[in-house]
């Protein structure tokens, strides 16, 4: 379901996923959480990895967005929330929203702000639904949708990190699955019945 994305889908995807990947797993790394690499710090050493040096333009984007509000770590949670199994772009963007919102907040605070307002988002809307379903007859919103929807976007937003190293075992791994047979279409069964008892 996660993989299931169009090609330049998959390309931002693995951009964003090993971009996540690196910033999670330094927050590990680090010795203290204060000394943790910023999402912006570790995006400027793996382009000065691959040769794109840019005369330290991570400290300077960094240094404009400490100035900025924390206010992108809420919206990368909505971001979260918008997130649908044909419209998962909603959780490459609210992943970047975070960890832009994290030059300010840090890695901590701002994944919580970002959990926070998903899951305020879902439950407002939940409320709403139990609410409406009690003065309408017709509802647009219904809790159990509500809930469903907002375990997915939530399950989809959350494996984004592990998209590109998820996505590279499935390549490696495809030539070696073994793969069952197709089912046949009903129209083609029909025409096939057809044909034999023309035949017969």
């Amino acid at each position: 379901m996660a993989l299931d994305r169009t090609r330049w889908q998959q390309f931002v995807a693995c951009c964003v996923s090993l971009w996540a990947l690196a910033w999670i797993a330094g927050q590990f790394i680090a010795p203290a959480p204060a000394h943790g690499p910023s999402a912006l710090g570790v995006l400027g050493e793996l382009a000065a990895r691959v040769g794109l040096t840019g005369g330290g333009w991570a400290e300077r984007v960094a240094e404009t967005w400490q100035h900025s509000g924390g206010g992108l770590a809420i919206f990368g949670g909505l971001l979260w929330a918008a997130t649908t199994e044909r419209g998962q772009l909603p959780a490459l963007l609210g992943w970047v929203a975070v960890m832009l919102g994290a030059e300010r907040l840090g890695y901590r605070p701002a994944m919580l702000v970002a959990v926070a307002s998903m899951a305020g988002f879902v439950v407002l809307l939940w409320i709403t639904a139990q609410i409406s379903r009690r003065f309408l007859d017709r509802t647009t919103l219904f809790p159990d949708d509500v809930v469903r929807a907002g375990v997915t976007a939530a399950a989809l937003s959350a494996v984004v990190p592990l998209f590109a190293p998820t996505l590279f075992l499935a390549r490696l791994g495809n030539p070696y699955l073994a793969k069952g047979p197709r089912p046949i279409p009903a129209q083609r069964c029909e025409q096939s019945r057809v044909h034999d008892q023309e035949r017969s």
